[in-house]
C-alpha cells in the first residue's frame, strides 16, 4: 500500500495548471478575437482598398461571427491541453519536479495553438486576396 501525500500540495499543483490553461484559453477568447479582426481588416485595406458599403456589412457579419467562433476554438484547446495536465498526475511521474515544469509550459501551448491556427487561416483566407501580400506577411505562410 503506498502513502498518500496528505498535504495536498499536488491537488494545488494540479489545481494551478488547470487554472493556468483556463486563464490562458479565455485570453485567446478575448484578446485573439480582437487581434484576428483587427489583422483582417488591416490586410483587407493593404489589399482592396476601400471597400463599398456591401463589402462593409459583409466584413461587419464575419467580425460578429468570430465572437462566437473564438471562445468555441479556445475551449476546444483548452480540452486539449488537459491530458497534458493530467500526466503529470500519473503517479510514477509525479516525484519528477523537472517533468512537472515542463508539462505547464506544454499546456498552455497547446491552449495557445487552436486560436493561433484559426488567426493565421482568417488572415490567409479573408484578408489577403488574390496575389497581394501584405509588407508585413511572412513569406513562408500561405497567402
Amino acid at each position: 500500500m503506498t502513502e498518500r501525500n496528505s498535504s495536498g500540495e499536488s491537488d494545488v499543483l494540479w489545481a494551478t495548471g488547470c487554472g493556468v490553461s483556463a486563464i490562458v484559453a479565455l485570453t485567446c477568447a478575448t484578446l485573439g478575437t480582437f487581434l484576428d479582426i483587427v489583422l483582417v481588416v488591416r490586410a483587407q485595406g493593404y489589399c482592396l482598398g476601400d471597400s463599398s458599403a456591401a463589402e462593409s456589412l459583409a466584413g461587419l457579419i464575419w467580425a460578429t461571427s468570430r465572437f462566437i467562433v473564438f471562445p468555441v476554438i479556445s475551449g476546444i484547446s483548452l480540452l486539449a491541453s488537459l491530458p497534458v495536465i493530467l500526466l503529470s498526475r500519473l503517479p510514477r511521474l509525479a516525484d519528477n519536479g523537472l517533468l512537472k515544469a515542463t508539462l505547464t509550459p506544454l499546456a498552455v501551448l497547446v491552449s495557445i495553438a487552436g486560436p493561433i491556427v484559426v488567426i493565421v487561416h482568417d488572415v490567409a483566407t479573408e484578408g489577403i486576396t488574390g496575389d497581394c501580400e501584405p509588407p508585413w506577411w511572412p513569406s513562408w505562410l500561405p497567402s
